[in-house]
C-alpha cells in the first residue's frame, strides 16, 4: 500500500511538471506518460491520430527527470517540423552523445540573462526584483562561487538551503528554493544550461516542513455569534450558520439534517480512529434562549439551505463567511488576542457553554455533539484554565453549601 502511493504520487508530479512545461511552450495538452511494463510510455495526440511509443528509460522515481527532459527534447524537436519518430530518435541520440566535458557555466551571466528576460517579459518589476530576487540570487552566486562548487541541481538547492537547516519550511528557505529552481528551469529550458540542470520536479524535500504547535481555535462568544447572524443578508446562508451555532454542528453535518418525530437530526456518520460516528437528534443548550427564539425545527421545512456541494461544506461555508466584514473585523480582534476564529468556533462555542454554563458532564457533551469522549476531552480541555477551575469550584461550594 505504501509503496504504491509513493509510486502514484512522484507521478503525479512529473505529469503535471511536464504539463506546466509543455504549456509553456504552447501546447495544452495531448502529450502524456505512463507506465508500461516498467517502461516509460510516450503518447501523443496529434492531428494524424494517436501515438504511442515506448521509451527506453525504465518507468522509476530516480528516472523522472530524465523522462521530463526526454520528452521535452522530443517535443521541441517535433515543434521543429521533424516527424515524431524522427524527433524520438534525434532527441534519444542527442542524450546518448551529449559530452560530459562542456566549458564552464557563467553563472553571474545567466542570472543576468535570466533577470533581464524577466524584466523584458512583464512577470516581474524592478523593486519586485530588487526586493524579492536579489538576494537570493546573490547567494546563490555565493555557493556557486565557493572552493567546492554544485555540480547538479540537487547538490544546488541542498547548498542554498543549507543557512536554513534549522528552520524547515520557513518563507526564507521556501523563496530560495523556488526561485533557484525557476532559473535552473529557465536556464534548460531556454538552452543555456545542459537538460541535466534541470531542477527536480518535487522540490518539497528541499523546503522542508514547518514543525509549529497546532493553533488552538477558539470558541466564539454569544455576542459575536448575534452579530453575525445580524451581519448575514442572504436568509439561506443566514440560516446556516444558526443552525451551526446553536447545535454546535461540524459545516459539513448542515447537509445531512432532517427532521423525525418533531425533532431535528443529524444522519452524518464520521470515520475516525476510534470508530464511526453514529445519527444523533440535535439539542439547544439549556442556557441558549437566544437560539430557542430561532424556530430552528419549525423552520426547517420551509427555509431552504444554501447552495454546498457534497464534501465540501466548510469551503463553501467559510468562502461566505469571509466575505462578511464582521467576520473579518472579529477574525482581527480574535487574533489581536492572541486567539483564532474559525468556523469551528461556532461548535467550540457550543462545547464550551455546554461545560462552563450547563455543567454538562463531558460524556453528556461528547454525546450530543457526535464524538468520542476521548475526542471531546482532547479537543476541548485546552480552555480549562484556571479561571474555568476556580469557577467550577466555587459554583461546587455553593451546591454543597445549600
Amino acid at each position: 500500500m505504501g509503496s504504491s502511493r509513493a509510486s502514484s504520487t512522484w507521478a503525479s508530479v512529473l505529469r503535471s511538471g511536464l504539463r506546466l512545461s509543455l504549456a509553456q511552450r504552447g501546447t495544452s495538452g495531448g502529450w502524456r506518460v505512463s507506465d508500461l511494463r516498467g517502461r516509460t510510455r510516450l503518447t501523443v495526440d496529434a492531428a494524424g491520430g494517436r501515438h504511442q511509443v515506448l521509451l527506453p528509460i525504465e518507468w522509476t522515481q530516480d528516472q523522472a527527470d530524465v523522462i521530463r527532459e526526454t520528452v521535452l527534447a522530443i517535443h521541441a524537436a517535433h515543434l521543429e517540423g521533424k516527424p515524431l519518430d524522427r524527433a524520438i530518435s534525434a532527441a534519444l541520440a542527442s542524450e546518448e552523445q551529449a559530452s560530459p566535458e562542456a566549458g564552464p557555466i557563467d553563472w553571474p551571466a545567466l542570472v543576468e540573462r535570466f533577470k533581464a528576460r524577466k524584466l523584458s517579459s512583464g512577470a516581474i518589476k524592478p523593486q519586485t526584483w530588487d526586493s524579492a530576487y536579489k538576494r537570493r540570487m546573490s547567494e546563490l552566486l555565493a555557493v556557486l562561487s565557493g572552493k567546492t562548487p554544485p555540480t547538479n541541481p540537487r547538490e544546488l538547492l541542498e547548498a542554498v538551503t543549507a543557512r536554513w537547516a534549522d528552520q524547515p519550511g520557513s518563507r526564507g528557505r521556501q523563496m530560495q528554493v523556488q526561485q533557484t529552481a525557476a532559473l535552473l528551469r529557465w536556464g534548460v529550458d531556454h538552452e543555456v544550461l545542459a537538460p541535466e540542470w534541470a531542477p527536480p520536479l518535487d522540490l518539497d524535500p528541499f523546503v522542508g516542513r514547518k514543525r509549529e504547535a497546532k493553533t488552538i481555535t477558539t470558541p466564539l462568544e454569544v455576542k459575536h455569534i448575534l452579530e453575525l447572524v445580524e451581519a448575514i443578508t442572504d436568509p439561506r446562508w443566514r440560516y446556516a450558520f444558526q443552525l451551526m451555532a446553536a447545535y454546535g454542528l461540524r459545516p459539513e453535518e448542515l447537509q445531512h439534517l432532517e427532521v423525525r418525530d418533531k425533532r431535528l437530526w443529524c444522519n452524518y456518520c464520521k470515520n475516525t480512529s476510534r470508530g464511526q460516528t453514529k445519527p444523533r437528534p440535535l439539542r439547544l443548550l439549556p442556557c441558549d434562549d437566544w437560539a430557542e427564539a430561532w424556530k430552528l425545527v419549525e423552520r426547517f421545512k420551509t427555509q431552504p439551505l444554501p447552495p454546498m456541494r457534497p464534501g465540501y461544506g466548510a469551503e463553501d461555508l467559510g468562502l461566505h463567511m469571509r466575505r462578511r466584514q464582521r467576520w473579518q473585523d472579529l477574525r482581527r480582534e480574535y487574533e489581536a488576542a492572541g486567539e483564532k476564529l474559525v468556523l469551528y468556533s461556532a461548535r467550540h462555542g457550543y462545547a464550551h457553554r455546554a461545560h462552563l454554563i450547563c455543567e454538562l458532564p463531558p460524556k453528556v457533551a461528547a454525546a450530543a455533539m457526535g464524538h468520542s469522549v476521548e475526542t471531546h476531552l482532547a479537543a476541548y480541555s485546552k480552555w480549562c484554565g484556571d479561571d474555568v477551575v476556580d469557577d467550577a469550584f466555587e459554583r461546587a461550594a455553593a451546591r454543597l453549601a445549600r
